[in-house]
């Protein structure tokens, strides 16, 4: 394979911040899952029996906190990537004899891709958060 037929660096939008578009939304909304899940198994069933909770308030508290961070990181994954798409969205990237279309390249990919799944994990996220602050946190 010739070097003449690879695709070119793209030095307008940096990897890391192509990744964080891509990642940051998904990644938070896992943390918020499990953390969430983590924080309420033990606060409301720490040993053998349910744990007698006075207030829950403190629960309540750290759960709207996970839920606040991951709002806002998928918040900032797709600022990050629309910056990055508006970086590249008239690049050109070549081909094997010509020119192909302008905005098609991996960069371009990454940050709409970044975008979408900003968006749909902040919906997921937003969800989680309803659900958390909705639900009852000890049932017994």
């Amino acid at each position: 394979m010739s070097l003449a037929h690879t695709v070119p660096k793209r030095a307008r939008a940096r990897f890391a911040a192509l990744m964080f578009g891509a990642c940051a939304a998904p990644i938070f909304w896992l943390g918020q899952l499990m953390l969430g899940y983590w924080v309420s198994a033990t606060a409301c069933y720490g040993g053998d029996h349910p744990t007698a909770m006075e207030s829950a308030s403190g629960l309540r508290t750290a759960l709207i906190a996970f839920d606040a961070v991951a709002i806002i990181a998928a918040v900032a994954g797709g600022i990050v990537a629309f910056v990055c798409f508006r970086l590249v969205r008239e690049e050109k990237e070549r081909g094997h004899t010509e020119i192909v279309a302008i905005g098609s390249g991996r960069a371009r990919f990454m940050a709409l891709w970044g975008m979408l799944s900003s968006l749909w994990f902040l919906g997921a996220i937003i969800f989680d958060t309803i659900a958390s602050i909705g639900v009852p946190l000890c049932v017994r």
